[in-house]
């Protein structure tokens, strides 16, 4: 019975240590920060038309617009770009 519990105690240690050790995930993009693209883009101006953004562009975070998408500015074009085009860790105030 020992021997089970010492077994418990190890592998809910190595768990937690796991657990601890696992990288955090980035943050979201704050509002009128710079961030670059990841791969080129489309800044959706309206629901069917846009314009391009290439690939390791500034844009310029003005707000959040859910789970999937921010209202950007690229080259004095405000429309809603795609978080998944954002690279979060390249981000920072100016």
């Amino acid at each position: 019975m020992r021997k089970l519990l010492r077994r418990g105690a190890v592998f809910a240690a190595l768990t937690s240590a796991i657990v601890l050790a696992a990288p955090v995930a980035a943050q979201a993009a704050q509002p009128n920060q710079l961030c670059r693209t990841n791969s080129p883009a489309i800044l959706y101006t309206s629901p069917d038309s846009g314009i391009y953004v290439p690939q390791g562009a500034l844009v310029r975070i003005l707000d959040y617009r859910g789970a999937l998408h921010y209202l950007a500015r690229y080259d004095s074009t405000v429309g809603q770009l795609e978080r998944i085009r954002i690279i979060q860790e390249s981000c920072y105030y100016q």
